[in-house]
């Protein structure tokens, strides 16, 4: 029988696949085989000569399926083995089934894990969630990315074994600081933020001395042609910003998870810490969005005033020289 997870009812300790167990004849309560040493008698002897017997703790439920044929572990819901195809209908969920059968303790592949947080195998994709990424697991760097782990992972571990730092970011090549806005690197996200604002600046003042020549001071629109070639060169700017967000987005991530994780590792954080400060926010895009267009917005008046302010003192110039 299977007693992991069981308390040992006389250290109170949960029982582990490396445990030595022995159980008592008469009502068939699991002991540590030190503690039963110990105490040198059952801990429920008061159940002896009343017919009753110990009773499991553990509920029954099913979380996954043992594949009957790769022995991989599915989750209760899946009906075909996700490593090999098998059908599940005939599957267990106990990993012990073909285990123990020469008298030995069976060893719980999942014994590292309580019942909450029992591995799913599409999460870690395979790989072993106590594998090592260079100071932290990869239970730890799954934790932290939260959404899109099928995604990061992978290209975690390819930057971590060869130092590869170039990858192909589709959502950060379009929107840079949207993207790093929502993996809350604030750092990033600013950065790209300003850098966009500065490379538009000459697009949207020409859009503005189009749609409102009247209300432009002189001194811009007379500027229109430096203002068209400065466009043309902070578009290509952008776009050279833009490529380099989309290679290297993946790999600043990369960094930033190892180091956060460490911190968080370093200063005892648990799984659950670990889950909230990473993850996505999407209520951050909306933010950097906000924070993008306040500064652009800004940035526009005070040229405006700006230039208004030369133009007024050039006319208020050419007036006492006259």
């Amino acid at each position: 029988m299977d007693y992991i997870g069981e308390i040992c009812p006389v250290c109170g300790k949960s029982f582990t696949a490396d445990d030595d167990i022995v159980v008592c004849p008469d009502c068939g309560t699991p002991h540590h085989r030190e503690c039963y040493k110990t105490e040198n008698k059952c801990a429920n002897a008061a159940l002896h000569g009343t017919g009753e017997k110990w009773k499991r703790s553990k509920h029954d439920e099913k979380l996954y399926k043992i594949c009957p044929v790769c022995r991989f572990p599915n989750r209760a819901a899946d009906e075909t083995c996700q490593r090999c195809g098998s059908d599940l209908a005939e599957a267990t969920s106990d990993p012990f089934e073909k285990a123990g059968e020469n008298g030995e303790q069976p060893r719980d592949p999942f014994s590292a894990y309580s019942r909450e947080e029992l591995f799913d195998p599409i999460k870690y994709l395979g790989y072993d969630p106590n594998e090592d990424m260079g100071g932290v697991t990869i239970k730890d760097v799954s934790d932290f990315v939260g959404p899109s782990t099928i995604y990061y992972v992978p290209k975690f571990k390819q930057m971590q074994e060869s130092g590869a730092r170039p990858s192909f970011n589709l959502f950060s090549l379009v929107f840079p600081s949207l993207f790093f806005a929502n993996r809350k690197m604030w750092g990033w996200a600013i950065l790209a933020a300003i850098l966009g604002i500065i490379f538009n600046l000459p697009a949207n003042l020409l859009m503005y001395i189009e749609e409102y020549p009247k209300d432009i001071a002189g001194f811009i629109a007379d500027k229109q042609d430096l203002l068209k070639t400065m466009n043309e060169v902070f578009m290509i700017a952008d776009m050279g910003i833009r490529a380099l967000s989309c290679l290297f987005a993946n790999w600043l991530y990369f960094r930033f998870a190892m180091r956060s994780v460490k911190r968080l590792k370093h200063n005892g954080a648990e799984s659950a810490r670990i889950k909230s400060v990473g993850g996505v926010k999407p209520l951050n895009m909306v933010l950097i969005l906000l924070i993008k267009y306040g500064i652009g917005l800004v940035a526009i008046m005070s040229l405006y005033v700006l230039f208004t302010m030369v133009t007024t003192i050039n006319d208020f110039s050419t007036l006492c020289l006259w």
